[in-house]
C-alpha cells in the first residue's frame, strides 16, 4: 500500500488546488535551493519558471555555514544532503517570496520508487520554516501523475494559461535534454579517447556530485591524480536501470539502480571505483555492498560522507587508492 499525499501547488499562502486561489507567478522571486532536486533538475525548474515569468534565484553554494545551519535544524535521522538542503532553504528565504521544492516519487511508470527523503523533502521544509511559503508540484507515475503534467498543474495554479505553462516545459524540457546528452557526449569521447592514464567512475547522487561540499571536493583531488575521471551521471539513464536488473532484480530505488547500472555500462572500460555514499543513507549503503560483493574485477573505494568528514582525510585516502589503480594499470 502507497501513501499518497494532496496533489496540487503546496504552499501555505493559498493556492488554487487548496484554496481556490492562484499564488501569482508574474515577476515573483522564487527560489531554488542548490541542493537536493536542484542538481538534476536546476535547468527544468529554472527555464520553467523563467519562461512563465517568474524571476528564479539561486541559494549560494554550498559552504560550511549553510552545512552548519542546516545540521542545527535537522533531526539527527536525516541523511546529509537533507541536512544541506535544510541549510539552503535558510539562505535564501529572506530574500525570495516564495521557495520551490517538488516531490519527486516515481518519475516513470514501470520504473521503482525514489528515496523516501525525496518523497518527503518538501513536506519536511514546510514543517522546519511554518512561515515561508513553500510551493512544489507532485511527480508520482504510480499515481497518474507524470512530470510533464505535474508541472502544467503547477504553472496553471501559479496563474498562468494551460498554453502557457505547456509552452514553458517544452522549453524547461528541451533545456533539460540539450544539457544532459551534451555532457553524455562528452564522456563517451573521453572514453574513446586512449590518454594513457587508468579510467576511475566516480559513483554517487548527482546532489552529492555536484554539490560544492560533498562531491566537489573528492572529483577536484581525482583530477590531479593523473587519471581520468568519469562520473555515474553520465551514463544514459534508462540503460543503467535496465542494466541493474541483470545484477539485481529486486533493487527498489531508482537512483540506485542508475548507479549500479552506470558501473555495469562501464565496467570492461574503466580501472577503478569510488563510491560516494552519504550518512546514514540506508539505499546507498547497501547500493555500496552490492557493488562491493559483486564487482571485482575493479578496486573499489567506498567514502562515507558526513557533516565531519574533512579534507585532508579525503585526499589521503582517495591519493592511495589511485596509486593502487595506477599499479595495477601498469602492470
Amino acid at each position: 500500500m502507497h501513501f499518497r499525499p494532496a496533489l496540487g501547488v503546496y504552499s501555505r499562502l493559498g493556492t488554487m488546488g487548496i484554496l481556490g486561489r492562484v499564488v501569482g507567478v508574474q515577476g515573483a522571486r522564487i527560489g531554488i535551493p542548490r541542493s537536493m532536486f536542484h542538481h538534476s533538475e536546476s535547468t527544468l525548474a529554472y527555464a520553467f519558471l523563467e519562461a512563465m515569468g517568474a524571476s528564479p534565484v539561486l541559494s549560494p553554494p554550498t559552504n560550511r555555514r549553510i552545512l552548519e545551519r542546516g545540521v542545527s535544524l535537522a533531526t539527527d535521522e536525516n541523511c546529509l544532503p537533507m541536512k544541506i538542503h535544510l541549510g539552503h532553504v535558510d539562505a535564501i528565504a529572506s530574500s525570495v517570496d516564495r521557495v520551490l521544492v517538488p516531490r519527486y516519487a516515481s518519475q516513470e511508470a514501470g520504473h521503482d520508487d525514489t528515496c523516501v527523503k525525496m518523497w518527503a523533502a518538501h513536506d519536511i521544509t514546510r514543517n522546519v520554516f511554518p512561515d515561508l511559503d513553500v510551493v512544489g508540484y507532485d511527480v508520482d507515475t504510480r499515481f497518474g501523475s507524470d512530470e510533464r503534467g505535474a508541472m502544467i498543474r503547477f504553472g496553471r495554479e501559479l496563474g498562468v494559461s494551460r498554453a502557457a505553462a505547456r509552452r514553458a516545459w517544452r522549453t524547461a524540457d528541451e533545456r533539460r535534454t540539450s544539457e544532459r546528452r551534451a555532457a553524455q557526449a562528452e564522456q563517451e569521447k573521453l572514453l574513446e579517447t586512449d590518454t594513457g592514464r587508468p579510467r576511475v567512475l566516480v559513483v554517487g547522487h548527482r546532489y552529492i556530485l555536484d554539490d560544492d561540499l560533498m562531491g566537489r571536493p573528492t572529483l577536484s583531488c581525482l583530477g590531479k591524480q593523473d587519471v581520468t575521471v568519469l562520473r555515474s551521471d553520465r551514463v544514459d539513464i534508462q540503460r543503467s536501470r535496465e542494466l541493474t536488473k541483470a545484477l539485481s532484480p529486486t533493487m527498489k530505488w531508482v537512483y540506485n539502480q542508475e548507479q549500479v547500472g552506470a558501473i555495469l555500462a562501464l565496467r570492461e572500460r574503466i580501472d577503478g571505483i569510488v563510491m560516494l555514499v552519504s550518512f546514514p543513507c540506508g539505499p546507498d549503503s547497501l547500493c555500496a555492498e552490492l557493488v562491493q560483493r559483486r564487482i571485482s574485477e575493479v578496486p573499489v573505494c567506498v567514502i562515507v560522507l558526513d557533516e565531519l568528514t574533512g579534507t585532508g582525510g579525503l585526499h589521503t585516502r582517495l591519493e592511495s587508492f589511485c596509486d593502487i589503480v595506477k599499479m595495477r594499470y601498469v602492470a
